[in-house]
């Protein structure tokens, strides 16, 4: 790609979380966003120029999804700890904390936003972040702050982009996040494949999801892919949404030590492929979310998988 062109693709450096060495600790690959940009500007030449910048989400947007009581429990280091599922946090600076973890998810939450303002306009978008489908209105859990999956829809919704919306979950985990906010929503379609046997396991909000396709441990490409052909198509046709935002976790990958199941790098290529291909055939603009994924090998995959994305879309 020689061109300079602006791609629908939202990337800040300051995705990136580091501070002292403690994002080690948790097993959330939380530089992995700058691995995808480097693997795009080896193979395809693209720069950093070239990615729409995001913005800090303000307190007064997230409140078309989260409570004011949530929000503001964000001032208190054990709430943030309890968040990211990392109670060393406790002994940092609360100030430290709000910058140096907060902000960054903040950008990515804002930077959804500008993705799907993107899909709108051009049929498809990435934001190299975001997709924390485990936030809810009152809280927040499982290293997810802020439910911009929901906000985003809520979003498009006021500015009369869209009516309806689809959520195509493929993270290993359930989202429980979107299924507790949106679930009662005729209008908001949730696809949610996931492995039924690990966190978190809230089976009652199983009742939201439109087409739930629960995975069992250490499922096969084969199966999962013939599992997605099948089944996303339908769920497609019967819907007919407005937009697709799809969370595309990496922890199906057969090496991620959370997801428990045995999808190749291949296998999630593929089934990056497969989404994409469906939303564009069906003329439906598609914001894809990166979700999970907590393995070294998460930044490449999707690097990987990108630059088929873009190679496919260019022909």
């Amino acid at each position: 790609m020689t061109t300079d062109k602006k791609l629908p693709i939202v990337y800040d450096k300051a995705y990136n979380i580091g501070f002292f060495g403690i994002e080690k600790l948790h097993p959330f690959d939380t530089a992995k966003y700058g691995k995808i940009v480097k693997h795009l500007n080896k193979t395809l030449g693209i720069k950093t120029n070239q990615f729409h910048a995001p913005y800090a989400i303000s307190n007064e947007e997230l409140l078309k999804v989260h409570s004011e009581h949530y929000l503001n429990s964000l001032n208190n280091k054990e709430t943030i700890a309890g968040v990211a599922e990392m109670g060393i946090l406790t002994k940092l600076p609360l100030k430290m904390l709000q910058n140096k973890l907060l902000f960054p998810i903040r950008l990515a939450t804002g930077g959804t936003l500008v993705a799907g303002s993107l899909a709108v306009e051009h049929g498809w978008a990435i934001n190299l972040s975001g997709g924390y489908h485990h936030a809810k209105e009152n809280n927040g859990e499982g290293f997810c702050f802020f439910a911009d999956i929901n906000l985003l829809i809520e979003t498009l919704r006021e500015e009369n982009k869209i009516k309806s919306a689809m959520i195509v979950d493929l993270d290993a985990h359930q989202g429980n996040g979107h299924e507790s906010i949106h679930g009662e929503d005729s209008l908001v379609y949730i696809f949610d494949m996931y492995n039924q046997h690990i966190y978190p396991r809230e089976f009652q909000l199983k009742k939201y999801i439109d087409y739930d396709i629960p995975l069992n441990h250490k499922i096969s490409d084969e199966t999962y892919l013939k599992l997605l052909k099948e089944h996303l198509p339908k769920a497609i046709e019967t819907s007919k949404p407005d937009i697709m935002i799809y969370a595309a976790g990496t922890d199906i990958y057969e090496h991620d030590p959370l997801g428990n199941l045995k999808i190749s790098k291949q296998g999630i290529i593929e089934r990056d492929s497969i989404v994409f291909s469906l939303a564009l055939q069906n003329d439906i603009p598609i914001v894809m979310l990166l979700s999970g994924g907590y393995h070294k090998d998460s930044g490449p995959i999707i690097g990987e998988s990108i630059e088929k994305l873009i190679n496919m879309i260019d022909e």
